[in-house]
């Protein structure tokens, strides 16, 4: 009878063991498919109608740097290598390259009709990766563009993601400035409006 018992305790601490293993697994799993990495942030200053300021900063070489935006949207481009879901889960990210910045207007028609611009951004290193894993391209799901645009709103920070499948973007409100010391008026504002 107590070798029963030693036996069933055994299997008992087994299969915890086995049920723990695997939900730390399902969640490395979810937290490598899911990673995020910020490769970019901007906010944008009115200089006339249809016309931005935007002050656009990243990490990657030749992206940073204060660009004249024309419409009331913005659009920033990258070419992107998408891993397989097994290289992402090993800890390898997908490669990005940012290659342009540029404004856009919500109306097709003064889409069509208005002044464009565009800039292309630095020279990063995705592409040149690809064609150096060519031989090992079983770690490549895909190639394509990837690309994120939103409305322009000043006093608010645009962060632009990476993930392990294109380029996202999320808007926080602008931090107050440096040294910013709320007025009695804001400060009432601010505690009927709930803030």
């Amino acid at each position: 009878m107590f070798r029963l018992v030693k036996v069933s305790l055994a299997l008992v601490v087994v299969l915890s063991v086995a049920l723990v293993v695997s939900m730390g697994l399902t969640i490395l799993t979810y937290v490598r498919l899911t990673a995020e990495k910020p490769i970019a942030k901007m906010y944008f200053e009115q200089v006339g109608e249809d016309v931005f300021a935007a002050h656009l900063v990243s990490d990657d070489p030749g992206v940073s740097g204060t660009y004249e935006i024309l419409g009331d949207q913005w659009r920033i481009d990258a070419e992107f290598i998408k891993l397989k879901p097994w290289a992402n889960i090993i800890g390898m990210d997908a490669r990005y390259q940012l290659v342009r910045f540029e404004g856009r207007y919500r109306d097709t028609d003064k889409q069509n009709t208005g002044p464009y611009r565009a800039y292309d951004l630095g020279a990063g290193d995705a592409l040149d990766l690809a064609n150096y894993l060519a031989e090992w391209n079983f770690l490549i799901d895909a190639e394509y563009g990837s690309s994120t645009f939103t409305g322009i709103e000043e006093d608010v920070v645009y962060t632009v993601f990476r993930t392990q499948s294109g380029v996202i973007v999320r808007s926080e409100a602008m931090p107050d400035p440096i040294g910013y010391e709320p007025t009695m008026l804001d400060q009432i504002q601010g505690w009927v409006s709930g803030d």
